[in-house]
């Protein structure tokens, strides 16, 4: 990608050794908007998803709040919703002139201004940091759980009320994992690739994600599309790096040590109601009125403000009939749901046999898999996915499954390998040295003592990349071809070409694969949700 970069010439040509491509990017208007956007929209998506996550995961570990299982899981059911499918929900809701709410207004109060508008930057923050909350949640509810009350309650004594004491000492106390969980959702949002397209394109706001995009799907010109992911990239890096610093010295926010302590739950009177209340307002605003939206217009015969307010006598399964009738959509369901299971198969088994070969052999070099392996998390998914088309065109894997499979493959190995290391580094090497002692081979110690020790880490991995893979779309987008659809895309393309009910007949097909595979996972495989 690097190499075509400083090239020019169309897609599977090269015309010229030169620095025109980036000449052109750093000279275009544009370019201190969009990193102006790119940053804006990346930072204050990120301020919400991960403030509004830590505050729920305050209220789940430190207050008395009532129907906690409930409590416990609502922030994280959102994370079934394919990202699509939030997008085009919320367009449906705050589109200017055709959305749900500003119809509502205009037809029960006689409002005429234009109030909500998807495609603002104010819009893309809203629906993508909605979707950073449960990172931030699952990074702060840990921190809150193991969290030592002796200053908290030194505070108290002293006359601190719970929300004072709060804001004044348990979240400055969490700022480190607050700052890991804002920088990964910043990066998130770099990198994110519906919210730009489907919100920021047709409202006039680019950044750098949507700029590759249209490079290569409108323009055709790599050269451009490259040199704009080596800006995006270099802005990724900055992220790390700011990361890299601002944590240096973050053993001043100790506060576990050597002195034992238990948790105090803190009992906050009248508010307890209050704060439930927070909970259940972000599990409707984050998947229950996106999918009651989804629901209703995939039953309705055509998307308008009048249909989608008479719904119950206008209902109609013609879209699913259309939908499910589609060659595309069938071949693309059917395509994301074997290499969605193949992938997962697939990167689970090889990134454990890397932990295993970097953790437990003495192979030379071992330590460069590691760097390997995880290196592609430094680039976003588009960026990978574009670097793929140009490695492979040319060759018998350009256009064929075989190109797409890889691409999730690369983009999803580096969780793999992770969560594998992480376990087999909990494992004692006695165990395994006991094999080697009585004269087993390799093959032995990893299949006989080391996978089946493995196996809540395996079943755990295998769900959670086959959930990311079927709902991804900005690893596909660059790689589908006629006759090699991925269902995700094609739902983008059913949106993209104004066919706003088939995509969310679409979308709910696929948001019901996906409850499906939560229930088996639960019930069959007891795999555990639960934090």
């Amino acid at each position: 990608m690097l190499f075509r970069s400083f090239t020019t010439g169309r897609l599977g040509t090269i015309v010229a050794f030169n620095v025109q491509n980036y000449i052109k990017v750093f000279t275009d208007p544009e370019i201190l908007p969009m990193i102006n956007n790119s940053i804006l929209y990346a930072a204050g998506s990120a301020a919400l998803g991960t403030g509004v996550g830590a505050m729920l995961a305050w209220i789940v570990a430190r207050t008395n709040t009532p129907g906690r299982v409930l409590v416990e899981l609502m922030p994280l059911y959102p994370i079934l919703m394919p990202p699509i499918m939030k997008n085009i929900a919320w367009i449906l809701l705050l589109a200017p002139k055709s959305g749900i709410l500003n119809g509502f207004l205009r037809e029960n109060f006689g409002i005429q201004q234009l109030v909500f508008n998807a495609f603002t930057l104010p819009a893309m923050v809203w629906v993508f940091g909605l979707a950073c909350v449960p990172l931030g949640y699952l990074f702060l509810l840990p921190v809150f759980l193991s969290f030592d009350p002796s200053l908290e309650e030194s505070a108290y004594i002293s006359g601190s009320k719970p929300m004072r004491t709060m804001l004044r000492i348990t979240f400055p106390l969490a700022f480190p994992a607050f700052l890991s969980a804002f920088v990964l959702n910043f990066l998130r949002g770099l990198r994110s690739f519906e919210t730009p397209v489907l919100q920021g394109s047709p409202g006039g706001i680019n950044v750098f994600v949507a700029k590759v995009y249209d490079s290569m799907s409108v323009e055709y010109n790599p050269g451009i599309a490259t040199a704009y992911s080596t800006v995006l990239i270099i802005l990724s890096v900055l992220a790390l790096l700011f990361y890299v610093r601002a944590t240096r010295f973050s053993e001043r926010y100790a506060t576990i040590t050597g002195k034992g302590y238990r948790v105090k739950v803190i009992d906050i009177g009248k508010w307890k109601y209050a704060t439930f209340l927070a909970v259940f307002a972000y599990f409707l605003v984050g998947i229950a009125i996106p999918f009651v939206v989804l629901i209703v217009v995939s039953l309705i015969p055509y998307y308008d403000y009048e249909t989608f307010m008479m719904f119950p006598a206008n209902i109609d399964l013609s879209n699913y009939h259309r939908v499910l009738n589609h060659p595309s959509f069938v071949s693309g369901l059917y395509n994301s749901l074997f290499l969605s299971v193949t992938i997962a198969l697939v990167t689970v088994l090889a990134g454990i046999i890397m932990a295993f070969t970097i953790y437990r052999t003495k192979v030379y070099g071992s330590k460069v898999f590691e760097f390997i392996g995880t290196m592609p998390l430094a680039f976003p998914p588009l960026v990978l996915s574009l670097g793929l088309v140009i490695a492979v065109i040319g060759t018998p894997l350009y256009n064929t499954l075989w190109a797409l499979g890889l691409g999730l493959f690369v983009a999803y190995f580096p969780y793999a390998l992770r969560n594998a290391s992480g376990a087999i580094v909990n494992i004692h090497k006695e165990l395994d040295e006991a094999a080697w002692v009585h004269g087993a081979r390799w093959r032995h110690v990893f299949f006989q003592v080391t996978l089946p020790l493995l196996k809540p880490t395996v079943t755990g991995a295998l769900f959670y990349i086959f959930i990311e893979a079927i709902r991804n779309i900005d690893v596909a987008v660059l790689l589908v071809a006629p006759g090699n659809e991925y269902g995700p895309v094609t739902l983008f393309e059913y949106f993209r070409v104004g066919q706003w009910a088939e995509a969310a007949a679409g979308g709910v097909i696929y948001l019901i694969i996906l409850i499906l595979a939560v229930s088996i996972a639960k019930f069959v495989f007891k795999i555990k949700f639960s934090l």
